[in-house]
């Protein structure tokens, strides 16, 4: 009986742990998929319209938008700044940098940083649109010099949703409010 009360004990505990530190591979869209975010006093749409051999084709307000599979917003072949925000697959305690250049607002050069991200947690997050299990993402930009913070900020992946459902950063707050995924 002993024997029995361990294994069902083990197997419990593994259930827990699992859902507790979960991996999630990039999502998959189908057309017409949508989400809609507020956005100081607007709403934004995002409609996704197909996926390209390494991209995905998004509409926005009329406009294309075209992210790489990490969600990262890709102009002209340059993949978006600041590098990609998410790294699939996500788990809890992946990180990742990414180096790059951007004018100084001060002397008007160009400057080296670092985005630094990092998986801190998998949590409950309550936006508009309801409450989801969600990816929480940190990062932090540095000026690759002196290494002093430049900017940072939060922002949550909920695989339900197969997108990111809240963005926080000095004061500017982004959140889901509704959305369709088939």
């Amino acid at each position: 009986m002993s024997k029995v009360l361990f294994l069902l004990a083990t197997l419990l505990m593994f259930d827990i742990s699992y859902a507790a530190n979960p991996t999630v591979e990039r999502p998959s869209y189908s057309e017409g998929d949508y989400w809609v975010y507020a956005d100081d006093d607007k709403e934004v749409k995002f409609t996704f319209v197909r996926e390209e051999k390494d991209r995905y084709i998004f509409e926005k307000g009329g406009t294309q938008v075209v992210k790489d599979f990490n969600l990262t917003y890709v102009k002209d072949k340059i993949v978006g700044y600041p590098g990609p925000i998410i790294k699939f697959p996500l788990t809890v305690g992946k990180w990742w940098d990414y180096e790059f250049e951007a004018e100084d607002t001060t002397t008007k050069k160009e400057t080296k940083r670092i985005a630094k991200y990092v998986v801190e947690s998998y949590e409950q997050i309550a936006v508009p649109a309801g409450t989801f299990w969600a990816f929480k993402i940190t990062f932090t930009i540095v000026g690759a010099k002196f290494r002093h913070t430049l900017k940072s900020g939060d922002y949550w992946y909920a695989p339900e949703v197969k997108n990111i459902i809240k963005s926080s950063s000095k004061g500017d707050l982004l959140e889901l409010i509704k959305y369709k995924v088939k």
